[in-house]
């Protein structure tokens, strides 16, 4: 799986670490506490396929951000695009992407409430307590947009004693961060607690044509929380939090010349402007084209107010209302990626959502002489979600683009305006209403019962307006004015049957629901679309077998989980060269194994593991789009393609990570010594919907590593960190068709190849952190 070398690698990395310890008494795995059933529970105890990671092990294992999760979290990823807006959250294969109004098919929470565009939690991931992944559908608790799964960040309240935190950092690439965390308890009843954070980067992305270096970018975030406890019987706890990220925003792409012909390469070149000696695999982190006025602001900020007043016989009635207000604008710069002045774009996001959730949680065993108790809640949400998006011609889209694809036009375009010629704005208003149940039923002592149910009803309502104002722009969004709307209603079952063989020992079989919002297509095309925007909505289907064991005194944690999941009118997002397109793309089988552990053989030595296998096809796709370059004129290349029976997007077949960690036992007066090795695996996968072979994500490897020294008192200490470590170069997220790529010659009717471009990853990167608690 993990290829010959890096197999005994890893290896390596395990009998170093084992041989380093010395025999000593064994210490038991971590207890874990989750809220993932709308309770405090430990992990063992919930029958999902589940994993959780807490403050101290996301630290350990240099996860500074969502996005690093998926180095620790089988079956997870997390993919940018273009614009900084779009995060991609995936999970056993499925997601969407996220800067069109699509929603999202995991559903990500913060301190239990929905956040609707997940690019907002890239700046949020501050003062985390800990981070749930939850795998599978979980449309019963968290409702419609948890289609296949959902992942929960829990920041850490305000506590009853004095504390804080202190975190200096510097690292590659210009990269510095300063963290601040007080906690202060006003009295017995209130406290408070104040998180505040400070980042900034140079980049790494060097440009040979305009000399400069690209990726960089400063954020400022806090949170103010305040805990109060007026009475015994009821606990009030809020959040007020901001962020704010300006930078150049730019994701360095690059041509993918490994399935090009020479042909095709000459062409472009010659065209472009590019040199050769630029067009290279595996992809540079250099790049030679240009970028013009590149511009990124995000802000953001959020109210969270969370109630709990217990009630006679000790049910708890819990509010919880939340705000949320995220802007992101961008410009940005060239779009075509070349050395010509071509074409840039401005575009913004605007979302500003509030939900309301009301909750009734019954004591354990509250019923039944003890056997029952029970989950039930009211749920709304409503989002006023706008995308603006404008373009903007260069010198040279006339004389270039528009001379080679629609020369009648050239002078009308050099007559017409140039800057912000094709205004387009989307305008969306979502509703969103929810009734919900779950009970727990102790069969006997030791089999237990889960049934839970929830409907849901969506309204959509909204319009695009897409104005061209310089004939020539034409050939990139057509002129439109389109009212839509939308509304479904959809039922979400979940029923589980659990059996504690011990009282270490779990095994569970779960059958559940999910249901996606259908909705409207946001993006602007060069063709007009209408009623066609409308997509409907994406429901789930999952059985899942599972094991959770704490063995041989509590040395071994293992969990392993088996699972089917049947996805039907799977919500896919393509992209032609000039426009998007948002369709129901058929029905998907995904099935597979999880497995995840932990090792404490001895004093001292801690190891983790996660292995994910995912068979994953299309049972139903039988109108999918062709190859980009496909006119009909070959048989065998058609523009309109069946894909039944093929492996969809973003499903690897094997993806697994392992971390050892040693620690020494005191020295020099009590300080200890940490050291820690990572490594995360990801198979080869399909990164274009039209499942071309040229857009091949190549299987990866990543390393990483940490060397952190503590103080006796264990209240300071420095660490050495590192990712990337063998500085792997490779291509990861989605793969596109060059923009303009018929104007480029690269386009190859008869086979349906054309020129993709992919967006690189980070370099080698490394730093040092240094620490203080009191």
């Amino acid at each position: 799986m993990f290829g010959t070398k890096r197999f005994w690698l890893a290896s390596s990395m395990l009998v170093l670490a084992a041989g380093a310890a010395t025999a000593q008494e064994a210490v038991g795995v971590e207890e874990v506490v989750v809220t993932a059933q709308k309770r405090a529970e430990n992990i063992q105890d919930v029958p999902l396929s589940i994993m959780a990671v807490s403050a101290k092990a996301m630290e350990s294992k240099n996860v500074t951000d969502v996005k690093g999760l998926e180095k620790v979290v089988p079956n997870l990823r997390f993919d940018t695009i273009a614009q900084s807006a779009g995060v991609s959250i995936r999970v056993r294969g499925f997601g969407a992407s996220s800067n069109a109004a699509i929603d999202p098919s995991v559903a990500p929470y913060i301190d239990g409430v929905f956040i609707p565009r997940p690019g907002a939690m890239l700046t949020t991931f501050l003062d985390v307590e800990s981070a749930e992944v939850l795998r599978g559908p979980q449309g019963t608790l968290f409702g419609r947009n948890a289609t296949v799964g959902a992942v929960s960040l829990r920041t850490t309240a305000p506590q009853d004693s004095f504390s804080g935190k202190a975190v200096l950092e510097a690292g590659r690439f210009g990269s510095h961060k300063a963290e601040a965390i007080v906690n202060l308890p006003v009295n017995d009843q209130f406290a408070v607690r104040v998180a505040l954070t400070a980042n900034d980067t140079d980049g790494w992305a060097k440009n040979l044509f305009d000399g400069r270096t690209y990726g960089e970018s400063d954020t400022v975030a806090g949170r103010f929380s305040a805990k109060a406890k007026p009475s015994d019987n009821i606990t009030w706890i809020g959040r007020v939090d901001y962020a704010r990220t300006n930078g150049d925003g730019f994701p360095l792409n690059q041509i993918d010349t490994s399935t090009l012909s020479p042909t095709q390469i000459a062409n472009f070149a010659a065209r472009s402007g590019t040199p050769l000696a630029e067009l290279t695999y595996p992809p540079s982190r250099t790049f030679d084209y240009r970028v013009n006025n590149r511009d990124l602001k995000d802000r953001q900020y959020g109210l969270t107010s969370d109630l709990s007043i217990n009630l006679p016989g000790d049910y708890t009635l819990r509010l919880i209302n939340a705000y949320r207000d995220w802007k992101n604008l961008q410009r940005d710069g060239d779009v075509v990626s070349t050395r010509l002045d071509l074409v840039s774009r401005d575009s913004t996001f605007k979302s500003q959502a509030q939900s309301h959730e009301l909750q009734l949680l019954s004591p354990e065993g509250a019923l039944l002489d003890g056997r029952l108790d029970f989950v039930a809640g009211l749920y709304f949400f409503e989002e006023d979600y706008d995308i603006g998006e404008n373009f903007n011609l260069g010198s040279q889209y006339c004389s270039f683009a528009v001379a080679a694809a629609a020369p009648a036009l050239v002078n009308a375009c050099n007559a017409g305006p140039k800057i912000g010629v094709t205004p387009g704005l989307f305008t969306q208003n979502a509703k969103s209403y929810a009734v919900y149940a779950q009970a727990t039923f102790a069969v006997t002592d030791t089999v237990d019962l889960i049934l839970g149910a929830r409907e849901t009803k969506d309204k959509k309502s909204g319009s695009f307006v897409q104005t061209v104002l310089n004939p020539a722009a034409g050939l990139l969004r057509g002129a439109e004015t389109t009212a839509l709307k939308f509304d479904d209603s959809q039922p979400n079952w979940r029923a589980n049957l659990s059996w504690h063989i011990t009282d270490d020992v779990m095994a569970f079989v779960t059958y559940s629901t999910g249901y996606k919002s259908g909705g409207l297509n946001s993006a602007g095309g060069a063709s007009v679309l209408g009623q066609k925007r409308l997509f409907d909505s994406e429901k789930s289907k999952d059985w899942e077998l599972g094991v959770k064991s704490v063995l041989f005194d509590r040395r071994l944690l293992l969990n392993v989980t088996a699972y089917r999941t049947d996805l039907d009118d799977f919500q896919e997002r393509s992209f032609d060269g000039v426009s998007f397109i948002i369709r129901n793309a058929g029905s998907i089988r995904a099935k597979g194994v999880e497995i995840e552990g932990q090792v404490k053989p001895i004093d001292g030595v801690s190891i983790d593991f996660g292995v994910a296998y995912l068979d994953s096809v299309f049972t139903s796709n039988v109108a999918a789009p062709g190859l980009p370059a496909c006119n009909n004129s070959a048989t065998s290349c058609r523009t309109v393609q069946n894909l039944t029976g093929r492996r969809p997007t973003y499903a690897p077949k094997w993806q697994g990570n392992l971390g050892v960690e040693y620690t020494t036992p005191p020295f020099g007066g009590g300080f200890t010594l940490t050291v820690r090795g990572d490594m995360a695996y990801t198979d080869r996968l399909y990164a274009t919907p039209d499942l071309n072979p040229q857009a091949i994500q190549d299987r990866y490897t990543l390393y990483g590593g940490r060397i952190a020294l503590t103080s006796p008192d264990k209240s300071w200490n420095v660490a050495l960190f590192g990712d990337n470590l063998t500085n792997e170069q490779y291509f990861r997220g989605s793969k596109f068709v060059q923009v303009l790529d018929a104007v480029f010659g690269v386009r190859v009717p008869a086979t349906g190849a054309t020129l993709y471009r992919g967006f690189v990853a980070p370099p080698r990167t490394w730093g040092v952190r240094a620490t203080k608690t009191f």
